[in-house]
């Protein structure tokens, strides 16, 4: 199995289809850090690079790339997806064109729901 080191120095052994989601920044803090969601209930921050992490742990063509509405890169695990909608009104902000869920996780992105339907089964979804 596959682990991960946090910038904390916490070590945790986890499980590479446990990885939802990952980004290349901290979107509440703007700090430059990779974060990890999915493995567990919070956000882990590492210093490995997004696509250093994804090669590592197998799983580079299992995640697609897509857009949050900053403009800034978001790497979804395709096969944890469970539905791609348009926005509710008034549900995120104008730039936000799909929104993906994977579990109790929403991340709004700025494909259209059929761009991003097509990125993520492109990687293994099942959409």
């Amino acid at each position: 199995m596959p682990s991960l080191t946090t910038v904390d120095g916490y070590q945790i052994t986890f499980s590479a289809k446990a990885v939802a989601m990952l980004t290349d920044h901290d979107a509440s803090t703007g700090q430059v850090v990779t974060c990890v969601y999915g493995v567990t209930k919070g956000i882990l921050h590492i210093e490995e690079s997004v696509q250093n992490f994804l090669q590592r742990i197998s799983m580079t063509n299992k995640f697609a790339q897509l857009t949050r509405p900053n403009g800034s890169p978001v790497w979804i695990n395709a096969s944890a997806v469970s539905s791609i909608r348009a926005p509710l009104p008034d549900e995120y902000v104008d730039a936000v064109n799909a929104v993906i869920s994977i579990e109790s996780l929403n991340q709004g992105v700025t494909e259209t729901p059929a761009e991003a339907t097509t990125l993520i089964n492109g990687h293994g979804g099942a959409l």
